[in-house]
């Protein structure tokens, strides 16, 4: 079958013939309508992301649209190395139906950078009377303009997303969201938060970005913190490491954690994708996409505009 190859680490996709994948027991053919390229698509492919298993050649591509022999079009992924979903066709372990008149192209762009905050938010759901206030660090990557979106849709009051690009910055006030440049520094994002502390923040930069948040949410004294703060490390797209203060984590009320394919159960993750799934349909969520031909893999790997690029087999 024709597929996007890539041959060694750190070596971009290449159009080519591959073997056909091989169904193990649960798993079905489906024919590939289309699949997203993620940051966690680069970071597998590359070989640096923690669940890469390092075998070349190998087919990127987590997770996508495909349809069986029902001809019912079904959000997928878990594919089995070496196989991905930028191929025409993938041997699928599951697949969720799609909700009437959603764009597959869009559920394929959208669903892994949606559900990375999805799934943090509504579970925050679950341990606050509300979200109230919300920051988003990296808010202007993909992921963090949705992430804008769903905190709104899950009912915060107040959604501060932090930045380096100042175009999509003003998108994420579009959003409706309160942008904060991070050249402004922490001074700028205390002041963004106007005296109310976040009951949750996303943070998918880490890094530099990480740090000046962590001086904004600093404090002094002794007194006790009335704040409840959950902060979830979703990506690293600024740095893999960054210096937590321990007066931080000792002077206030706050959790560091993590979310992602590991420390999300997956049995959470597919109960969660439907509702979110909906979201997209009906136009509540905005994802926007750039279809690509499988051929014209290269150029979509090499894409780096305001949009998901994806590969439409």
């Amino acid at each position: 079958m024709k597929a996007a190859i890539i041959d060694a680490a750190g070596a971009a996709p290449h159009y080519d013939d591959f073997a056909e994948p091989e169904p193990a027991e649960g798993e079905q053919i489906m024919r590939v309508v289309g699949a997203g390229i993620h940051p966690v698509v680069r970071g597998m492919a590359s070989g640096r992301h923690y669940g890469s298993e390092g075998t070349y050649p190998l087919v990127p591509g987590v997770d996508g649209v495909a349809i069986g022999d029902d001809g019912v079009a079904r959000y997928t992924g878990f594919i089995r190395a070496p196989w991905g979903t930028m191929a025409g066709r993938v041997a699928a372990r599951f697949g969720v139906p799609l909700p009437e008149g959603a764009d597959p192209v869009a559920v394929a762009g959208g669903m892994n950078p949606g559900m990375s905050s999805w799934l943090p938010l509504t579970a925050r759901t679950g341990e606050v009377d509300a979200l109230g206030t919300v920051l988003v660090v990296g808010a202007t990557g993909m992921a963090g303009r949705i992430a804008v979106q769903n905190a709104l849709a899950l009912g915060a009051n107040r959604v501060v997303g932090v930045g380096r690009d100042p175009e999509r910055l003003a998108e994420v006030g579009a959003l409706g969201g309160v942008s904060v440049a991070l050249a402004d520094g922490p001074d700028a994002i205390a002041r963004a938060l106007d005296g109310t502390e976040p009951s949750v923040v996303l943070d998918f930069a880490w890094g530099e970005p990480a740090e000046l948040v962590w001086q904004a949410l600093s404090r002094r004294g002794l007194h006790d913190d009335t704040a409840d703060i959950a902060y979830v490390q979703i990506g690293t797209m600024a740095g893999p490491t960054a210096a937590l203060p321990g007066a931080l984590l000792r002077s206030r009320n706050i959790v560091v954690r993590g979310a992602g394919a590991g420390s999300t159960p997956v049995a959470e993750i597919m109960k969660q994708l439907p509702g979110f799934m909906q979201r997209i349909a009906d136009g509540e969520v905005v994802v926007p996409v750039r279809a690509f031909g499988l051929a014209q893999v290269a150029d979509a790997w090499a894409y780096q505009g305001p949009e998901r690029a994806v590969v439409v087999p």
